[in-house]
């Protein structure tokens, strides 16, 4: 009986490991930025940048430069163009990675 109890503690402890490996190696999917409107904006305007995977943001950047943002689903964001923003691409900074647009937002 003792051996079916080392078992079966053994097999619930694998069982429990194996768990907590799969959640701490469980990986989130690299943002991307489909498009974004409008494509032309002065500092201040708000931008709606659409995409996949951006909830979870920590930061989105005009041409470097970061701006005030909110995240409102895994595949749209609002950020308000920096005071001093120049013409260039949207990045989107996440765990996973960071979104780069493939177009200028021209400002």
């Amino acid at each position: 009986m003792s051996k079916l109890l080392r078992i079966g503690f053994g097999a619930a402890v694998a069982a429990l490991a194996l768990v907590a490996a799969s959640a701490s190696l469980a990986v989130t999917a690299k943002p991307s930025i489909t498009r974004f409107t409008p494509s032309t904006a002065k500092p201040g305007a708000t931008v709606t940048i659409m995409g996949k995977n951006l909830k979870g943001a920590k930061a989105v950047e005009f041409a470097g430069l970061k701006g005030t943002f909110k995240v409102v689903s895994t595949t749209k964001i609002t950020a308000k163009v920096p005071g001093k923003a120049k013409s260039g691409k949207i990045a989107v900074v996440t765990s996973a990675g960071t979104a780069v647009s493939s177009s200028t937002l021209k400002v």
